[in-house]
């Protein structure tokens, strides 16, 4: 692989270990309603997709009476009520700083709403290991696209120099869009068969990635 100048992580499930959190805030919302509960963890990596809404359609919501931006901004509270649970995988801040003090530039690439994203990163006092927090605008889960597009025309980014780090198939199809090459991490929210179907490289934790970019 080439030396890069940029490398574009993503944040939930791929620095922050939330996996578990998600399992349960997604169960406490359909207890609330009394629908049927996420199994375990095997059936939330089955379902789990972009765009986030389809996977509440494929969870027991009942989104014919019920409007997809209302469970939305009820899940956003009930994770930030918990959030402060949370803690970044053991090997995430070590392996970044590392990088930054290699001279490179890394930015977090999230479809978390931009105000609750630096909120979390400050929390963790990882903010100065990256030139930008990129967040969306709002907390209803579009995509990550548009917003990586934005950044890479606004800088003059040459693609080439970008390596993109992900746990999912749209962090892949991200890369895929910008023409960047990709490495995903398989411990998020979705499991290693479905990203070695991108062709992509697949590692079981962002320590293997050091000795593919140093």
């Amino acid at each position: 692989m080439p030396g890069y100048k940029y490398i574009i992580w993503d944040w939930n499930g791929t620095i922050l270990d939330d996996l578990q959190m998600n399992f349960e805030v997604e169960n406490t919302l359909l207890s609330r309603r009394g629908r049927k509960l996420i199994k375990d963890i095997d059936e939330y990596h089955e379902k789990f997709q972009f765009p986030i809404i389809r996977f509440y359609e494929s969870l027991d919501f009942d989104l014919e009476n019920e409007k997809f931006e209302d469970i939305a901004r009820e899940y956003v509270l009930e994770f930030d009520e918990r959030f402060y649970e949370l803690e970044v995988f053991p090997d995430a801040e070590s392996i970044i700083r590392e990088f930054k003090y290699k001279g490179i530039e890394q930015i977090i690439l999230s479809q978390t709403e931009q105000r609750w994203l630096e909120k979390q990163v400050s929390y963790h006092d990882m903010a100065y290991l990256f030139t930008d927090l990129l967040g969306a605008r709002d907390i209803y889960v579009k995509g990550k696209v548009g917003i990586a597009l934005e950044w890479i025309t606004k800088n003059n980014i040459d693609t080439a120099q970008v390596l993109m780090v992900g746990d999912t198939l749209h962090d892949f199809e991200v890369a895929e869009t910008l023409g960047c090459d990709c490495i995903l991490i398989a411990r998020g929210h979705q499991p290693k068969e479905k990203l070695l179907t991108t062709g992509a490289v697949v590692l079981d934790t962002i320590e293997e990635l050091r000795r593919m970019v140093i």
